[in-house]
């Protein structure tokens, strides 16, 4: 399943990337039970998706609804035979590289 190697091979590129980091693989379930991201790493809530016209935005807003509070949603994109890329609110991205300004400022 593409898929779930899509989510494989995200949680691999996290934990590769940066040490220690526990990226993993969410227990999908069906069936009313609470919806988790695909893939949890550091403060990411991953939704993956793969395909030849993957769904942009409706990965950024499954990523966006199952978010867990604390955590910033990303989804990251594969389209066949391409590379995968990472959609994230502007928000967030603000507040991620507002952070890391002042830790480089100090």
């Amino acid at each position: 399943d593409k898929g779930a190697r899509l989510e494989r091979e995200v949680a691999k590129i996290f934990r590769e990337a940066l040490p220690g980091c526990d990226a993993k693989r969410g227990l999908q379930t069906r069936g009313g039970a609470a919806e988790v991201p695909d893939v949890q790493a550091g403060p990411f809530a991953i939704e993956c998706k793969v395909g030849k016209k993957p769904p942009v935005r409706f990965a950024l807003d499954t990523a966006v609804e199952h978010c867990p509070r604390g955590c910033y949603p990303m989804a990251i994109i594969k389209e066949d035979r391409r590379q995968p890329f990472a959609v994230m609110p502007l928000a967030d991205l603000l507040d991620i590289l507002t952070e890391w300004w002042e830790l480089k400022c100090e």
